[in-house]
């Protein structure tokens, strides 16, 4: 849309925050005659969900607490309720079947196969893109994992463009305009936050949390190798801080992701796994799961809920980068593999070498889902969008 041109990426022409609307082949009549039906399965479907997320939330985070003691016992009745819970939502809204497969950049299948039945463990770190709530039931589902989000103060941030405050044409969408990039400040980071599968499915689409002063010693950690020593499940981090449409890799949040993360030595260095998700691209029968605005309870009822066929066929892909050309291996060079990215090195960190890591990992979670990065648009540039939106609305 021309009046969201100001949030099209300027190197891909992508625009990350925008609703994927479903395609309309179907005759609007057809749709229309099947409403009454549609509304009937539903409600029934809502009601279930609404069941399966009550029993979540009394066996989960209420009955399993008298197991803290025996962390052992805790951890795996907790995970078992959890994978019960989360694959009957999954199904609810029309996830039968779930693809995975294990993506290496090295030729030959010895080493997939070696590594096929090994799971992320405590001490673990997954890296991993975020379009939806179907993400976070997912992992809750498969690996029942600590979930961390990036935390920043709430210094403001400075606009610097051509063109502050213009959208639509003032912008302009051709290739005369597209070195014409927007640069957000973001403030600096703080640190991760764990947070609770609940509160992170509420969380999607929003914006990182920000904070005028330190949060309560004990209620974040201030680097992922302190949470990665101290948690008792693997850990899950989402780098880009808030949910896209799927299209593309927002820009990794600075500060996330640093060199001090991954070197080092010490009993709490576990293997790091790259995963992306991709879901199935929207129907006239099936809309779109991605979530990219801040309303993931209107969301699921108006488009993973209601659906015109009382069985909505939806797919979900989970593409893994193998462990041995992760950031956790001894031959994963960062340098090197920004030199083989489009511009080299120098074009992909500029003047901050600090970001070598960030940025490194941010490409090979790319080329592991096979779908391009947006770097000139992320979590700062989404806050801008939400406010345009919302005035819009």
């Amino acid at each position: 849309m021309e009046k969201y041109s100001k949030w099209r990426d300027p190197g891909t022409g992508i625009q990350p925050f925008l609703p994927i609307v479903p395609p309309r082949t179907v005759s609007p009549v057809f749709i229309a005659l099947l409403g009454p039906f549609s509304l009937v399965h539903s409600i029934g479907r809502t009601i279930l969900l609404g069941i399966v997320a009550l029993l979540h939330v009394i066996l989960v985070d209420g009955i399993c607490l008298v197991f803290i003691p025996i962390p052992p016992l805790y951890r795996l009745v907790s995970s078992a309720l959890t994978a019960l819970t989360c694959r009957l939502a999954l199904v609810l809204m029309g996830y039968w079947w779930i693809t995975t497969d294990i993506y290496s950049p090295k030729r030959g299948k010895n080493g997939v196969s070696q590594i096929s039945k090994v799971s992320p463990k405590k001490g673990d770190l997954m890296i991993t893109n975020w379009t939806s709530y179907v993400d976070v039931l997912y992992l809750a589902f498969r690996h029942n994992p600590t979930f961390l989000l990036p935390i920043f103060s709430a210094e403001s941030t400075n606009l610097s463009t051509t063109h502050k405050g213009k959208t639509g044409r003032h912008t302009g969408t051709g290739s005369a305009q597209i070195a014409s990039s927007t640069s957000l400040s973001q403030p600096p980071l703080i640190g991760y936050q764990p947070i609770s599968l609940i509160n992170l499915i509420a969380k999607t689409g929003s914006l990182p949390s920000t904070y005028h002063e330190l949060p309560k010693v004990g209620t974040y950690y201030k680097t992922l190798r302190e949470a990665r020593r101290k948690e008792g499940r693997p850990i899950v981090i989402f780098p880009e801080g808030t949910t896209s449409n799927g299209r593309s890799i927002l820009r990794f949040a600075e500060g996330t992701l640093d060199e001090t993360d991954f070197t080092g030595t010490g009993n709490d260095q576990g293997l790091v796994w790259i995963k992306y998700i991709r879901h199935s691209p929207p129907t006239p029968f099936s809309a779109s799961a991605t979530c990219p605005l801040p309303n993931p309870i209107k969301h699921l009822v108006t488009s993973m809920l209601y659906t015109p066929t009382p069985y909505p066929n939806r797919s979900l892909h989970i593409r893994t980068l193998h462990p041995s050309a992760s950031p956790s291996s001894p031959s994963f060079l960062p340098s090197e593999i920004l030199n083989n990215a489009p511009g080299g090195l120098d074009i992909a960190v500029g003047k901050d070498h600090k970001s070598v890591w960030r940025e490194s990992i941010a490409t090979v979670l790319a080329e592991t889902g096979r779908i391009r990065r947006t770097k000139g648009m992320g979590w700062v540039e989404k806050g801008t969008f939400l406010e345009y939106w919302a005035k819009r609305k």
